[in-house]
Order: structure tokens, then sequence, then C-alpha cells
């Protein structure tokens, strides 16, 4: 009875987390005025994912932090298209001024099962990848995806497939046709 009472708690926390960016967004991915938005996922995997967390920074040009956010691989999900796979992670929204920024680094903390028992493992990858935010734009800028193993290791990839299908079925966002595509890492043509 207790784990059924924890499960839907812990159901209707997600759907809380979902609808509140849908209800923020009002259906429109239109940034404030002077500013524009960057749209990235953060995910990972890990043996132990209920006790994995992921996290990333973003640096303007002078390098000061001005942007951060986190994920719980426990909590939080990317869906793709109805029936396909989805991942563990967070499709992230920053509100940002205008110009230069870069996602300098990722981090990421979980246990992991050794010889001698638990132990908690923390890493941290610097990125430095660069991008630009333009006033009143919506810019994807791909997939930061973190593996959590014995050999660590944080990738740049592209799922924009995937990602723009987060952002129509919970985001509540029909068109998306306006989002900019330039995903971290890949030179433009």
């Amino acid at each position: 009875m207790l784990k059924q009472t924890l499960a839907i708690a812990l159901c209707a926390l997600l759907l809380t987390g979902c609808a509140s960016m849908a209800d923020r967004l009002r259906g429109s991915l239109e940034p404030p005025a002077e500013r524009g938005y960057a749209i990235l996922s953060l995910t990972g995997k890990s043996a132990n994912p209920d006790s994995a967390m992921l996290g990333l920074n973003i640096a303007n040009a002078s390098g000061r932090i001005v942007a951060a956010d986190s994920a719980s691989l426990l909590t939080d999900t990317v869906f793709g298209e109805l029936g396909k796979s989805m991942a563990e992670g967070k499709l992230l929204l920053f509100t940002l001024e205008p110009g230069q920024y870069r996602v300098e680094q990722v981090w990421a903390n979980w246990l992991e099962d050794g010889a001698w028992g638990v132990s908690r493992k923390m890493r941290s990858f610097r990125l430095a990848a660069p991008f630009e935010v333009k006033r009143g734009e919506a810019v994807y800028l791909g997939n930061v995806n973190v593996e959590m193993s014995f050999l660590p290791e944080a990738q740049l990839r592209n799922e924009t497939e995937r990602d723009l299908a987060h952002i129509r079925r919970i985001w509540k966002i029909k068109d998306v046709s306006g989002i900019q595509l330039r995903p971290l890492g890949q030179t433009r043509p």
C-alpha cells in the first residue's frame, strides 16, 4: 500500500513539472522582450539512475556563469514521439539576453556498486561549447549526454527529432518551425 501511494505521488509530481512548463509557455516559444531562448536536453545513463543527478552551467562571453540547471534521472524524462523511446533527463529552457555564450561544464554524481560496497562518484566535464542567442529567437542546441560508468564521459549529440517531439507533446507548443536548429559541436555548412 505504501509503495502504491509513493508511486501515485511520484507520478503527480512528474505531471506537475511537465504541466508547469506548458503553463509557463502558454503555447508559445516567443521569448520575453529583449531576450532569447536557448533549449537543450540534458540526459544520462547510470547503473543506479535512482541516485543520479546531472547539471550544467552556461557562461557568458566574459566567462561568468549566468545560468545553470539540473536533472534527476529518477524524476526527469525527455519524451519523444508517442511510442518511441524516451531518455532519462530533462529538456531545459534558458531565457538569456542576446549575445555569445558557452555551455561551460556539465557535472554528474551517482552511486556506484563496487567490490567494497557502494560509493558516491562525482565528475565534472568542461565542454566550453559556444553558441549564440539572438533577440526574439528560440534556438535548439542539441543534447548533452553523460554516461556514468567505470569510464564516465560527456557527449554532445543532436536529438532534434526527440526533443522537438517533447516540445510539441509536453510543452504544448503546436508550431515548432520557428525554432532555430544549431546543435552544439556541429559545424555549419
